[in-house]
């Protein structure tokens, strides 16, 4: 019995790089109707309509515009081989991270530092929750239970400790430390992780997507003779790919200032906080291309595709995005330390132990998925009563 499941397991097995090629089918689907929302956005924008709907119409605009920016490095990925290709997916690929990214910057270069800090917690809980939640009741509703790659899983839990921890040390050294000049040790200190964490970051793509490229693929990717060293068959294909991207995210730049520069007025007219806005709609929005496409992608099947990709993602926030932010606000000579709010720390600490417990036999059904969608609802719900 076990040896037909394993056979199963095999035959339905996918890669990440296989979710994101099924995730830009359904999403080449389900975007046109969306792309009227971009200008929309635009003209509310630059025509000073009201705050909240400048806000909501910029939100939405951005779902269309995270599909292409993820559809277009997908495409460009194809030209450059393995290694060129798993970094422009590595880097460029993941459209909700640089979406998220990019507000957070608008939010540093502002001085909105607890902002940009609640866009990358929020971000991390989508992934790790929602998403991840959804993919386990979509690949294994119908099923007995199933089993996880241990490799993917175990990187999954590393990420989210080193993140938790790079966060909350920095929590206990203030509570620690005798007070003087500790701002300035603390954002010292906080420099010095993120060089470190970047280091790192680095470091685990060689280990992906060149030395131990073998554990992350798919047995059926194991089997298939390799072509990738076949050249591009179409040089205007690449062109096009990259001004697509470029353009797309040019775009989304501009959307999420408008979303940034409404969020004052939208806070006085309707009464929800900064911080929800950063923490759940902005990644919310982001999310809703990749995140449904890869629940679709696993329908079914096997939920480690699902997982790799939110290992990519948690890899992106939590070892290069936010110690970029970190090392930015230095050089804007706006301070941002990793000494986030307590509610961040907390909840991602509890989310991160949450996750852990659930998956640390490799071992799902649906349940797991409920619980994981459970909490995020439940943490939304904080966000929107208590967040600052």
């Amino acid at each position: 019995m076990a040896s037909m499941d394993r056979s199963d397991d095999s035959e339905t097995r996918r890669s990440p790089a296989g979710a994101y090629e099924g995730a830009n089918a359904v999403l080449s689907l389900a975007t046109p109707l969306l792309w009227v929302f971009p200008p929309l956005g635009i003209i509310a924008g630059l025509f000073h309509w009201e705050p909240w709907l400048v806000l909501v119409l910029n939100i939405i605009a951005i779902i269309p515009l995270s599909a292409l920016v993820s559809s277009s490095s997908d495409a460009l990925s194809g030209y450059l081989g393995q290694l060129g290709g798993g970094l422009v997916n590595a880097t460029c690929g993941n459209a909700v991270e640089l979406t998220c990214f990019q507000t957070s910057v608008l939010g540093l270069s502002h001085g909105e530092i607890d902002f940009a800090q609640s866009v990358m917690i929020g971000s991390i809980l989508s992934d790790v929750l929602l998403i991840l939640g959804a993919c386990l009741v979509s690949a294994s509703y119908d099923k007995d239970v199933r089993c996880f790659n241990p490799t993917v899983v175990q990187s999954l839990s590393s990420l989210m400790m080193i993140t938790v921890v790079t966060i909350i040390l920095p929590t206990a050294l203030y509570s620690t430390s005798p007070s003087t000049n500790l701002d300035d040790r603390i954002l010292s200190f906080s420099c010095s992780t993120a060089a470190i964490l970047l280091a790192l970051y680095f470091g685990y793509l060689y280990f992906h997507l060149s030395t131990h490229r073998h554990l992350f693929e798919s047995k059926d990717d194991g089997d298939k003779p390799n072509n990738t060293e076949e050249p591009p068959s179409a040089a205007p294909g690449h062109l096009a790919s990259t001004l697509k991207m470029t353009s797309a995210t040019l775009a989304t730049v501009f959307c999420s200032y408008l979303v940034f520069a409404s969020i004052d007025g939208t806070v006085e007219t309707t009464g929800i906080t900064k911080t929800f806005v950063g923490a759940v709609l902005i990644p919310l929005a982001s999310n809703s291309p990749e995140g449904s496409a890869v629940i679709m992608a696993v329908r079914g099947g096997d939920a480690d595709s699902a997982v790799g990709v939110i290992v990519d993602s948690v890899l992106q926030i939590g070892l290069l995005l936010i110690p970029v932010l970190v090392i930015l606000g230095w050089f804007l000579n706006q301070p941002m330390s990793l000494d986030f709010e307590n509610w961040h720390t907390a909840i991602l600490f509890l989310s991160a132990l949450v996750v852990d417990q659930l998956l640390q036999d490799g071992r799902y059904t649906y349940t797991q998925g409920i619980v994981l969608i459970a909490l995020y609802a439940i943490l939304v719900s904080t966000i929107y009563e208590f967040g600052g």
